[in-house]
């Protein structure tokens, strides 16, 4: 008799929970926003490195309008490096020169665009080896691999972030336009623990790829500011959806005059394998 009582009183919690569920559509208005939106990380490797600057979009889930014609540079106190816009994609700028940030030194991006100036200063720690990322076979499906292993969630030692790039287009019979043939995946390892992250993460798309697959990893140094930026992405992106999500808010940034977006300066380690 108790058991039936306590099943009846679930029935009757469970009809009030999802009566109180109604559907309904939210107006979204149209707003301009005179600012620009920067993504921009130098790194310790010599290379020409990438700026993307854009103007937010005035409608919701609209593309972001590239804010072309600005002029951009950075420079560490002893050298600036100019960044010219590219013409297959408006609203990226490379740099005119190939250079590698360094330790213990303080970069500061300088962003000139429609008679306003948005300036950041970021500077790079180091980053160190770590347990190499693991492979193996997909256990329903016969003959595809998987990723495993890429690094902690949580460490008080180092923060870090990971870029896992899987790339199968060299193999023959996966070699023509119509196939899908990399993948990249993201990774982040923080000093905080979260709900939704460490302890009951949301669920993430299964990538499965074929044997012989050469998958790229970098592994980038991530100081405590760009730690908090990171982990404010995460939680609007990511975590969103699940019991525990945060209230949604906006992002911190280190971009000055009302930019948005953020500017940071990472030391970088390259592992390549190959899957087998």
């Amino acid at each position: 008799m108790k058991q039936l009582k306590n099943y009846l009183m679930l029935m009757a919690l469970a009809s009030v929970f999802s009566a109180c569920e109604m559907e309904t559509s939210w107006p979204v208005g149209e707003k301009s926003y005179e600012t620009i939106a920067v993504e921009a990380t130098i790194t310790g490797e010599f290379k020409k490195h990438h700026i993307l600057v854009t103007r937010p979009a005035s409608v919701a889930n609209a593309e972001f309008e590239p804010a072309s014609g600005a002029w951009v540079t950075v420079g560490d106190g002893y050298d600036f490096v100019e960044f010219m816009e590219t013409e297959d994609e408006p609203g990226l700028y490379e740099s005119q020169a190939a250079f590698a940030a360094v330790i213990d030194r303080q970069y500061r991006l300088a962003v000139y665009y429609r008679g306003k100036t948005y300036e950041a200063s970021a500077y790079m720690i180091p980053v160190y080896p770590s347990t190499r990322l693991q492979t193996g076979p997909v256990g329903d499906v016969s003959g595809m691999f998987e990723i495993k292993w890429i690094a902690v969630e949580y460490s008080p030692q180092e923060q870090a972030m990971y870029e896992v790039v899987i790339d199968w287009s060299h193999l023959p019979v996966y070699n023509h336009p119509d196939s899908v043939s990399r993948a990249k995946i993201m990774h982040y390892t923080l000093k905080t623990i979260d709900v939704s992250y460490n302890i009951f993460p949301q669920d993430k798309e299964e990538i499965v790829f074929p044997p012989g697959s050469i998958i790229t990893e970098k592994k980038y140094s991530v100081n405590d500011h760009f730690a908090a930026y990171l982990r404010a992405l995460l939680a609007e992106t990511e975590w969103q959806g699940s019991l525990f999500e945060e209230a949604r808010g906006n992002l911190p940034t280190n971009i000055s005059n009302g930019g948005l977006g953020y500017f940071s300066v990472c030391a970088v380690l390259t592992d390549t394998l190959v899957a087998h």
